[in-house]
């Protein structure tokens, strides 16, 4: 092409790098007040984004199922921390007597530590008015990324209905914040965050323009179609999992809805506990006005 044919602007392409592209589908249909989000990667969401809203944390396999487990097993208390040696720090810092070291490290229990990571062993005799000091490969990390909500809760399969039922009605926006692996998206997560936004929408909640929370339905619907246990085997999660000999666990976070437990993380102090329950609303008579 000569220079008479060259186009009139023809500046190098790194010189738009910095420019967003326009939205123009959120300028015509901004969200409704409310709406419900999915963020695939929790923790490269903008914290800023989560002031004034309610954030869900979702680590289905497996730091979401566990906390929920140790909850609804009577523990009193969850310290969530980012690192291995912050666990042993905060413990020793707790009274000793009460408190139990649980996380993992690429799905493997961490030396001297109490418990693993498998919901299946925060039974009642081991963990019931225990305080639990607790650190996992994602989802402590995303937990603790959501600090700047006015309210935080933790979701799996195992407590949707309990959780959908706790935000249900709260005007505020929700976001759904997947923990995923190492940076990198679950299908595990979307799967169990599918499965909220079903039933948020069955609550009347509208979703937000971004796709997120319509890629998630679309998860939780073929995972339904095929089986959840088969479908969460073949995530990330579910392969990791297999790798270290731990998918035992996975038939446990396949049941859906079976605890009642809505964790609720204070950032102020630190720690996660059990949400008291919420009275269901009462059905409207045929005839009611």
């Amino acid at each position: 092409m000569g220079p008479c044919c060259a186009p009139q602007d023809a500046r190098p392409f790194d010189q738009y790098s910095s420019v967003p592209a326009p939205d123009l589908g959120q300028a015509v249909r901004p969200d409704a007040p409310g709406a419900l989000t999915v963020h695939p990667i929790g923790e490269r969401a903008d914290a800023s984004a989560f002031a004034g809203s309610v954030v869900v944390m979702i680590d289905q396999l497996r730091a979401s199922s566990t906390i929920a487990a140790a909850l609804a097993s009577g523990a009193h208390r969850i310290h969530p921390v980012r690192t291995v040696d912050e666990a042993r720090a905060s413990a020793r810092s707790l009274d000793a007597e009460r408190v139990l070291l649980a996380g993992e490290r690429g799905g493997v229990m961490p030396e001297g530590f109490d418990l693993g990571n498998s919901p299946q062993s925060f039974t009642p005799d081991r963990v019931g008015g225990r305080t639990i000091v607790c650190t996992t490969t994602n989802g402590t990390a995303t937990l603790l990324h959501a600090a700047t909500a006015e309210r935080v809760l933790v979701a799996s399969l195992a407590n949707r209905d309990a959780v959908c039922e706790a935000f249900r009605g709260d005007p505020r926006p929700v976001h759904l914040l997947c923990a995923g692996t190492r940076g990198g998206v679950t299908l595990d997560d979307l799967i169990a965050a599918g499965a909220l936004v079903e039933r948020s929408l069955e609550h009347g909640r509208a979703l937000s323009e971004d796709d997120g929370s319509r890629v998630a339905l679309r998860a939780w619907q073929e995972a339904q179609r095929v089986g959840v246990e088969r479908a969460l085997r073949d995530t990330r999660g579910g392969r990791n999992l297999a790798a270290v000999g731990l998918d035992g666990d996975i038939p446990w976070c396949a049941r859906v809805d079976h605890l009642d437990a809505v964790p609720a993380f204070d950032a102020a102090l630190g720690s996660i506990t059990r949400c008291p329950a919420s009275p269901r609303p009462a059905p409207q008579r045929a005839d009611a006005r």
